[in-house]
Formats: C-alpha cells, structure tokens, sequence
C-alpha cells in the first residue's frame, strides 16, 4: 500500500526479457498512457522508459492515495498502473501479433523515504530538501544513468526516453513536476 507523503522508487520489467518499445511510436504511445493514467494520481519527478523496463520516482497524490469505491483494498494508484500497463499491453500485442502477458504481474515500489516533508520552518530556499533524504537524489540520478550504463546513451540527456532532457531544458514533456522536485529535492531544470 502507498502512503502518504512518500516518495516511491517504482519499476517494473517484461517477462522473458521481451521488448517493451520496439519502435519510437510505442515509447510515446507509453508516454501518452503516463499522461492519461499516473499523472491525475501522482507527482512524477523524474523517469526513463528502457527497451525491457521502466522506472519512475513519483509520490502519490492524495486521489492516488484513496481506495475505489467497493474495492476498499485498491488504491487509485495502484489501478492507474494496473490500467496503463494492461492497455499498453493490449495496443503492444494488437500490434505485433502477440499474445499473453507482456510485463510482470507485479509492479515493484521501495519508498525512498517515509513521512519525508519536515516542517515549514525547517525549510529555506538555500537549503535544499535532500539534506533531508540524500538517497532521493541518489535514486533520481540511478533513473536517469539507466540508459548510459546499459549503453544506449553516451548521456542521460542524450536518451529521449526519460526525463534527463526534460531536466536539461531541451524539451518539455510535461510529464515531471519541476517545481516539486526542486522543493523537495534540489533538483532543478536548467
């Protein structure tokens, strides 16, 4: 279950080391189901969508964090991925004439720090929120360093398919809540 006022580390793979984006279409069409589906429910403060795999650092918002009504053990969030992965997967299959279960059932979260927002007064603008929870940021740069380390990239902002270029201010896929994430984790967008 989510909580409130937490920040999530969530990322899940495909079975069999099948490919999730084969072409640039299905990466935006993913992107276009981010939009639809996690952000009426989240913050997303940064991502990267990997041939095999996908993560995002995000906090569920307080719709996110509510239960479906007679669904008492369902959070929003939880059915905003549950959506965007099954509608992903049947525009995936209807495509190339596939059949049967593309990404694993569960979609893993690790909090990256519970009950994370101090105190109005304990925060200024010259002092960042990671002195906080140094291992946000530490996350963050994990997420975008995905593509470089597994070769696809020479740089994070060099990959289209994650937020590194947003954060570079070569585009804006208005995915990421900068504004938060420079609040809560010192990061800003250039």
């Amino acid at each position: 279950m989510y909580l409130p006022n937490t920040i999530y580390h969530v990322y899940n793979h495909t079975n069999n080391r099948e490919l999730l984006f084969r072409d640039d279409k299905d990466f935006d069409r993913f992107k276009l189901k981010i939009k639809q589906h996690l952000l009426p429910v989240s913050d997303i403060f940064c991502y990267c969508l990997m041939p095999t795999h996908f993560h995002f650092l995000l906090m569920p918002n307080q719709d996110g964090l509510a239960f479906i009504p007679n669904q008492r053990q369902q959070q929003k969030i939880h059915a905003a991925f549950r959506i965007l992965l099954s509608s992903y997967s049947r525009y995936y299959n209807t495509k190339y004439d596939k059949r049967g279960s593309l990404i694993r059932a569960k979609t893993k979260y690790k909090p990256g720090y519970s009950d994370f927002i101090p105190k109005n007064e304990d925060l200024t603008e010259d002092t960042p929120f990671t002195r906080f929870v140094p291992y946000l940021k530490v996350c963050f740069r994990y997420i975008h360093q995905n593509p470089v380390t597994a070769g696809y990239a020479l740089t994070p902002k060099a990959w289209r398919f994650g937020s590194a270029p947003d954060y570079a201010s070569i585009r804006d896929e208005q995915i990421c809540n900068y504004a938060l994430s420079e609040k809560l984790l010192g990061i800003k967008r250039l």
